[in-house]
C-alpha cells in the first residue's frame, strides 16, 4: 500500500477514519478494509498470486487479521496477527516472506512483549509496511493519534521502536516520523523528528527551537489571549500554553540527499470551533526547510509562509525547494 500523494490535512485524520470504521464493524484492534470476510493466510497469498508449501510456511489455515503487505519486485511480505476467539490481539506478530531472486519463503515472529523488545505498547493493527534498501518498517496503530514504527533489518531481526508514525526517508536510512500524541487531548502539536540508524538517536525538526518570527508572533498572540481569558481556559479544559499550539502536518515530507534537507508543510489552523471565545487566528500554511538533519549541532531550518513562498519562487512543487540553488537563497541572510 502506498502512501497518498497528498495526506487530508494529516495522518491524524487518516488514522481518525480508520478508527471510526473499525467502530462501525464492532472488530475492535482489526484492520479496516481487510475484515469484512475472514481469510486464512494461504487465502491471503492466492489473494496475491502466491502459493506456499506447509513445510516453508507453517501457518497457511490459520484465520489471519490486522495485517498489510508489502509488494516490491525483490519481496513479498505480510505482517499479521492470528485471529483469536477473544478478538484481541497477542503476540506474537508474524511475518512471512519471499524473496523473488531465490524463491525462498521466510517465517518470523516478533515477540513484541518480550525482555529483548520489550515494545508491548507496539502490539496494535499492522497499518502500512514500507521497504528501504536495508531495512524494513511496520506501522503499527495504537489509537487515532499515536502508532509505533517498528524498523527491522532485511532479515525481519528488531532493530528500534519509535513512537510515531513513517513520513519520509533519506538514503543512508534516516527516517523522518511524525511523532504520537495524545489522542484526547485539547491541543494536538505536530512534532516531526529524524532517527538516525547507525547512532541510535531522533534529532527534532519541529517544532525547533529558537521559535522564527512567524511561530513567535503567533506564540504572542495566543500568550495574550491566555492572560485575559483564564475562565475561558478552565471551562474549556485547555492547557494555555501559548508555546504548544495546535498543529498539523498538510502533505507529504519531501526529502534531499544532497544538504540532508527535508522540506514540509504546517498548518496552524485550529481544528476547533468554541461556544465563546475563540483562539486567535493562526498564520495558515507554513512552509518549513531544514538542511543537515543529520547533525543537530549544524541543523539549520527556515519557515516561510505558503504564500511569500509562491512569491518567491513560483507555484513549485515542494521538492523544487531542496535544489542545491534554491537552498542557498533560502538560507543566505
Amino acid at each position: 500500500m502506498n502512501h497518498p500523494l497528498l495526506r487530508s490535512r494529516s495522518i491524524y485524520h487518516l488514522r481518525l477514519s480508520y478508527f471510526l470504521a473499525i467502530i462501525a464493524v464492532c472488530l475492535p484492534l482489526a484492520r479496516a478494509g481487510q475484515q469484512s470476510g475472514s481469510q486464512t493466510l494461504a487465502q491471503v497469498l492466492a489473494t496475491a498470486g502466491l502459493k506456499a508449501s506447509p513445510e516453508a510456511v507453517s501457518d497457511l489455515d490459520q484465520r489471519i487479521t490486522s495485517y498489510d503487505v508489502l509488494d516490491d519486485p525483490s519481496v513479498f511480505a505480510i505482517a499479521y496477527h492470528w485471529e483469536l476467539p477473544s478478538g484481541m490481539l497477542e503476540d506474537p506478530l508474524r511475518i512471512v516472506s519471499l524473496d523473488r531472486r531465490s524463491g525462498k519463503w521466510k517465517s518470523k515472529q516478533l515477540f513484541l512483549g518480550s525482555d529483548e523488545i520489550a515494545h508491548s505498547e507496539c502490539m496494535g493493527a499492522v497499518v502500512e509496511m514500507q521497504a528501504l534498501p536495508d531495512a524494513f518498517l511496520i506501522d503499527t496503530h495504537i489509537n487515532p493519534s499515536a502508532g509505533c514504527l517498528l524498523v527491522l533489518s532485511r532479515d525481519f531481526e528488531f532493530r528500534a521502536a519509535l513512537y510515531g508514525w513513517y513520513m519520509a526517508a533519506f538514503g543512508d536510512g534516516s527516517i523522518v516520523f511524525q511523532r504520537s500524541e495524545v489522542h484526547f487531548a485539547a491541543v494536538h502539536p505536530a512534532e516531526l523528528a529524524v532517527y538516525n540508524p547507525r547512532t541510535k538517536k531522533e534529532i527534532t525538526l519541529f517544532p525547533r527551537r529558537p521559535f522564527q518570527t512567524i511561530r513567535a508572533e503567533y506564540v504572542e498572540k495566543l500568550r495574550a489571549f491566555y492572560n485575559t481569558h483564564q475562565d475561558w481556559c478552565r471551562i474549556n479544559n485547555d492547557p494555555c500554553d501559548p508555546e504548544t499550539m495546535h498543529s498539523d502536518v498538510v502533505g507529504d515530507v519531501v526529502t534531499s540527499d544532497g544538504e540532508h534537507a527535508l522540506a514540509f508543510v504546517i498548518s496552524y489552523e485550529p481544528i476547533q470551533v468554541f461556544k465563546d471565545a475563540q483562539l486567535p487566528v493562526g498564520p495558515g500554511n507554513v512552509v518549513y526547510v531544514c538542511r543537515h538533519t543529520d547533525d543537530d549541532s549544524k541543523l539549520e531550518y527556515r519557515e516561510m509562509l505558503q504564500g511569500d513562498v509562491e512569491k518567491r519562487f513560483g507555484n513549485v512543487p515542494l521538492k523544487a525547494l531542496l535544489r542545491p540553488e534554491t537552498l542557498q537563497q533560502i538560507f543566505t541572510p
